[in-house]
């Protein structure tokens, strides 16, 4: 299984977007077996696949159990065979608890689970909230790759620096955290977001060629419907886009070593 946390310090770039559609191509489109972690308070993924709830194990018990058995936490998404770790408000104390904890072992909760079910999955992605917290933490300590999505425009690089501080201090946790890249999302031909988009690609952020162009029907469908883009768009240029995405990912990712395991 090869893992991604998706990550931005500043919110509103399109990360739970980008978490949501790109599993579900890879899972419709490229019949890959995935699992999609939310692990952010606002549970946009969760709510998406319509698993909130506080009736059932999350996130809120990776962090916050002494021990996960990962069956207890994954849920079925209802589509495609893609499966679901769901996250509520109970998160947020779970992290607090966590980090007062001097005992857990704080930054590899997550990891620890993920490899119970490294063997089921092709692909993990991690749907990370704004901010570092110490549950951001254990999903960069938990990756092979981090996924930054960037709106390009004159503050596309707010926030970048210190991000990258935080990854250069989790290595230590995370000797094989190997492939790190911006995603411009929410693209126009703005001369704005064109000028940004340059700027980053000159920039020492490596980014992916592939951008995701902006497209209302990306916000309407995602989170006013609860459709993902590749089952009511499949021929929209944002869809086409995320396609691309995927195979760019898997291309750059093909081969390498996965938790030491080819």
């Amino acid at each position: 299984m090869r893992t991604a946390a998706v990550v931005n310090l500043k919110g509103g770039v399109g990360k739970s977007t980008t978490a949501i559609n790109l599993a579900l191509i890879m899972v419709k489109v490229f019949k890959k077996h995935v699992l999609l972690v939310d692990n952010d308070i606002q549970a946009n993924v969760s709510k998406f696949f319509s698993v909130h709830s506080y009736d059932y194990k999350s996130m809120e018990n990776v962090l916050r159990d002494k021990e996960t058995i990962a069956e207890d936490v994954i849920r079925s998404s209802g589509r495609y065979g893609l499966d679901i770790i769901p996250a509520n408000m109970n998160l947020d104390a779970a992290a607090v608890d966590l980090m007062l904890d001097q005992e857990a072992n704080q930054m590899t909760k997550l990891r620890d689970v993920l490899q119970q079910v490294e063997d089921r999955y092709d692909y993990c992605f991690i749907d990370c909230p704004p901010g570092v917290g110490i549950n951001v933490l254990n999903a960069l300590v938990a990756a092979n790759d981090v996924i930054i999505p960037i709106k390009a425009d004159k503050n596309a690089l707010d926030g970048m620096e210190e991000l990258t501080e935080v990854i250069e201090e989790v290595r230590p946790y995370n000797p094989g955290l190997s492939l790190v890249k911006c995603l411009v999302t929410m693209f126009t031909n703005d001369i704005s977001v064109v000028k940004g988009e340059e700027a980053l690609q000159k920039s020492e952020y490596s980014t992916f060629t592939t951008h995701i162009r902006y497209s209302k029907k990306v916000i309407d469908w995602t989170y006013e419907k609860g459709k993902s883009l590749i089952e009511v768009t499949p021929r929209s240029a944002a869809t086409r886009d995320y396609k691309n995405l995927a195979l760019e990912y898997m291309d750059l990712t093909k081969g390498k070593l996965q938790h030491g395991v080819k």
